[in-house]
């Protein structure tokens, strides 16, 4: 009977040792290898997966929005929206309003109208400076619209639709500027309190609208002054305040307010200055724009008192241009402590 040895056990242990132990680094390595060749189709999928997801979003999401969603008439605004990370264009477009105008920023920085109804191809911009003008009613809301269309032929193109509300203070609000179809029109006579004439050399004529060299007449005006028992505090405060009336044409010293201005004939608007602060204001004076880019300076102005108002009327002739034209004024005073309230602008049809 043979006897096997403790020195064979142990030699058979360790060889058997060793082969399991090359064994289970040869099923590592296969393992690794297996691992491996599948991770990067893991890893395809997963970015596939989250590829799908991200562009899906991106497609959905076109959010508009404006800092302001109500906003003076004259008053500039920008209303921007989300980029789209795909190659695309944008364009915007308005719903024509009653009364109201709208001008925007072009891509060369320039102010220009854009009529409702009308696309405006942004290319890949991302925001649009906005100004409309409201003439006949003191609250006008003006919707908008955004779209956004994918270079992709098959893709689908968004549009998100919002509005601004636009307010005209100077309109009171149970009443509206006429439309453009009624006859009838306002009449004021105006006062011979004090009238400034022809005042020679301060009215130029700037071609920054497009002018065609035509010389304007020199703008007439006529100022009303209205006393209200005023009383100057020496150590007050200076306040002046502009506040337009309307528009119109005017006959020799009879203002007449219309809802457009025919080229031939004599333009006028007319606006009031009022001293709403403390201290006499002996230091004041107005520059206005009138249709077709006409500049006007009135020069050095009568003091005005506490409470105490102008109603000025500039009337103009020699416009060269038709269609929708912007006109305003604005006040500068010495020592004034309110520069926000110093100014008006608006806008009147011109036609033939």
């Amino acid at each position: 009977m043979n006897n096997v040895t403790q020195e064979e056990k142990d030699s058979v242990t360790k060889t058997l040792a060793i082969i399991g132990f090359i064994a289970a680094i040869l099923f590592a390595v296969w393992l690794a290898v297996q691992i491996v060749s599948v991770i990067p189709s893991a890893f395809s999928s997963l970015a596939s997966i989250a590829d799908g997801v991200y562009n899906y979003n991106e497609d959905q999401s076109l959010t508009v929005a404006t800092k302001n969603s109500v906003v003076n008439t004259g008053e500039a605004f920008t209303v921007s929206w989300t980029e789209m990370n795909r190659p695309g264009a944008y364009t915007f477009m308005y719903e024509c309003t009653d009364g109201a105008a709208l001008d925007v920023r072009n891509a060369q920085g320039e102010i220009v109208s854009l009529d409702c109804g009308e696309k405006l191809f942004l290319e890949d911009a991302t925001s649009l400076d906005i100004m409309v003008t409201s003439e006949k009613q003191r609250f006008t809301d003006i919707a908008y619209a955004v779209t956004y269309t994918p270079n992709d032929e098959d893709g689908e193109a968004f549009t998100t639709r919002s509005k601004v509300t636009i307010v005209n203070a100077s309109i009171p609000t149970s009443a509206a500027i006429a439309d453009t179809e009624e006859e009838e029109a306002t009449e004021t006579e105006v006062p011979e309190i004090t009238q400034v004439g022809s005042v020679a050399g301060e009215s130029t004529s700037s071609n920054n609208s497009g002018n065609t060299g035509a010389t304007a007449g020199t703008p007439t005006t006529v100022e009303e002054i209205i006393y209200a028992i005023p009383t100057s505090d020496p150590n007050g405060k200076i306040d002046l305040q502009v506040t337009y009336l309307g528009v119109g044409e005017l006959d020799g010293k009879t203002f007449r307010r219309t809802a457009t201005i025919d080229r031939d004939e004599q333009g006028a608007f007319q606006f009031e200055v009022k001293n709403i602060g403390t201290k006499t204001a002996s230091d004041w004076s107005y520059e206005a724009e009138l249709p077709s880019g006409i500049e006007y300076d009135a020069g050095d102005q009568d003091a005005l008192k506490p409470n105490e108002k102008a109603i000025i009327t500039i009337g103009f002739e020699g416009l060269t241009q038709l269609g929708t034209e912007k006109f305003g004024a604005e006040v500068t005073a010495k020592n004034d402590v309110n520069k926000s309230n110093n100014s008006f602008s608006w806008a009147v049809e011109v036609v033939k």
